[in-house]
């Protein structure tokens, strides 16, 4: 584990843990995204995340995905065909609602996002702003989609992103691996989640 040091104010981000999405019984659980939380235990190490940034006072956001009435999908891809079919995250249903083991406290922002990245078409960076926040702890699903791109917005924006690898899980499991281990330490600290407690 390399020595570091957290970087100003940092907030915890809780990426697509909602109902639609990281339930077993989920509008999306076909897509595999809550049978591979369940697996990978994500669920408690994020519930320890919360318990640190909750002791510590930082900043807790929540981004769930909605897919607006309006919504034009892309032709192209298999997420966007799939999205169509199940039509769901839809505006003031359940699935768009966090999952219950994840409950955020009455001072905790929830903000919705569309597309895919936590920052497009939300409150995410006004929220970080008004929050004085420099450093981003990215936890959720999937690895791959929202957590990847999530991470790469942050990074455009000027924050400093922090993964903890053990906190975030995906359907696939190679392409978290692969997010993990090479593509992410390009522009991000990936630790662990004990490691991020220690450090707050």
């Amino acid at each position: 584990m390399e020595t570091w040091e957290m970087k100003g104010k940092p907030a915890l981000i809780i990426i697509h843990m909602q109902k639609g999405i990281a339930l077993e019984d989920g509008t999306f659980a076909f897509f595999g995204h809550a049978k591979a939380a369940k697996e990978a235990s994500i669920i408690p190490r994020q519930q320890a995340l919360l318990q640190g940034f909750r002791k510590k006072k930082l900043p807790v956001i929540f981004v769930n995905a909605v897919t607006p009435l309006d919504a034009t999908l892309s032709p192209y891809g298999a997420f966007w065909h799939a999205l169509e079919k199940a039509h769901g995250n839809l505006p003031g249903s359940v699935d768009i609602e966090v999952i219950p083991d994840l409950a955020p406290l009455p001072d905790e922002p929830v903000t919705y996002n569309w597309r895919i990245s936590g920052f497009s078409n939300s409150d995410l960076e006004k929220l970080l702003k008004d929050s004085g926040v420099e450093t981003v702890v990215l936890a959720g699903t999937a690895t791959d989609i929202a957590v990847l791109t999530t991470a790469v917005a942050a990074t455009d924006l000027g924050y400093a992103v922090i993964v903890p690898s053990d906190a975030s899980a995906g359907a696939n499991a190679k392409a978290h691996q692969v997010v993990m281990n090479e593509m992410l330490p390009g522009m991000a600290l990936v630790t662990t989640t004990e490691d991020v407690l220690a450090h707050l």
